[in-house]
């Protein structure tokens, strides 16, 4: 009777266990060389449910519309002019939008999550444009760690300014554009349960994001000397996203109407994140041998094209630099602990002209 009563008290535990609140920390971020593929549902049907604690959320409804991948990546596989104009930043997010890829770059540290600006070529107006954007300061999307009632404010503005030289159908030429967002932020952990999308069932913490947003477009006219507003806009906005352990993204996140708190549009992560990314070269050919490497690994190249290698680990951190002289050199990898590391070719014209992956194995 007693060993009855001692399994099913266990039973019980596991039960509320299994429902119990999580919290969420910079591990549950994931890292370089993870690929996110979420799904767009553009006329989402499902509630986004009640806040408070042990709840059910029903999200398995959600449909996909569109699709948005997402990498992962160390900081120097971004291209590098606007990689450094982000010394701070140790992921960069690659994705793809109209005018081709967009560089997401941001910070995860051990307090938060932050995104610290955007370089992507947008179609302003049917002409291409490279446009680096600035979040100042950075925008939080979590801070660490976060559990049951956790909330913060992030009051920030985006900000872009680029060349023009074109007349937009105006009648006279703008010569420079200038986007700004002032956003005011507020984020706060406002339930915990089970929540299943068509990924699966998962214990999560729901995070309940209001923002209200100004945005203003502002064209430079020579001829005046003085910019003049083209557009001014106020929006509000609220969404619901569903954090859970080991997944490194949002499971999920409902965007309501404001005043309604009707849902309108839904994405949701549509395969569990992979790890891995396909290598690829430029027009230099290059070899890193041995792979799994122990305490050298050697590298054949045209040294008469290249500069140097450098390597980096999985967090973008430069660990490892050496100049290349001969076709085959040899780097000394003793001290790098086992792992996956990245590698760059470094061209005589300090372009990046071969990247790949090793893995250090003792």
């Amino acid at each position: 009777m007693k060993k009855q009563l001692l399994l099913i008290s266990s039973g019980l535990l596991l039960a509320f266990a299994s429902n119990a609140q999580i919290t969420i920390t910079t591990a549950d971020i994931a890292g370089p060389f993870t690929t996110i593929r979420q799904a767009n549902d553009t006329m989402t049907s499902v509630s986004q449910g009640n806040s408070g604690t042990n709840q059910t959320w029903n999200l398995s409804g959600m449909n996909t519309h569109t699709e948005d991948t997402m990498q992962f990546l160390p900081v120097n596989y971004a291209p590098a002019p606007a990689a450094a104009s982000f010394p701070t930043a140790n992921l960069a997010i690659k994705t793809k939008q109209q005018g081709g890829d967009a560089f997401i770059f941001a910070n995860n540290s051990a307090s938060s999550m932050s995104f610290l600006g955007t370089n992507a070529t947008i179609d302003f107006n049917g002409t291409p444009i490279n446009v680096t954007q600035f979040n100042t300061p950075a925008e939080k999307l979590a801070n660490f760690p976060t559990t049951y009632t956790s909330s913060f404010s992030n009051n920030y503005t985006q900000f872009a300014q680029f060349y023009f030289g074109q007349d937009p159908g105006i009648g006279f030429t703008v010569d420079s554009i200038r986007l700004k967002s002032v956003i005011t932020k507020t984020a706060t952990v406002d339930g915990w349960g089970s929540v299943t999308t068509p990924l699966g069932t998962f214990t999560a913490l729901r995070v309940e994001t209001i923002k209200h947003q100004l945005d203003t477009l502002d064209g430079y006219i020579g001829f005046l000397g003085d910019w003049t507003n083209f557009q001014a806009t106020i929006d509000s906005s609220k969404t619901y996203t569903w954090w859970a352990n080991g997944v490194g993204f949002p499971l999920a996140e409902v965007t309501v109407d404001f005043v309604t708190d009707i849902p309108t549009t839904a994405t949701w992560l549509k395969v569990s994140p992979a790890a891995g990314i396909n290598e690829y070269t430029n027009s230099l050919d290059a070899n890193i041998y041995p792979n799994p490497a122990q305490n050298v690994i050697y590298i054949a190249t045209k040294a008469e094209k290249v500069n140097s290698v450098q390597i980096f680990d999985m967090t973008g951190k430069l660990v490892k630099s050496m100049s290349v002289t001969n076709d085959i050199s040899a780097l000394d990898i003793a001290d790098l602990a086992n792992g996956i590391y990245s590698y760059s070719i470094i061209a005589k014209d300090k372009s990046i002209a071969n990247r790949g992956k090793f893995t250090v194995a003792k």
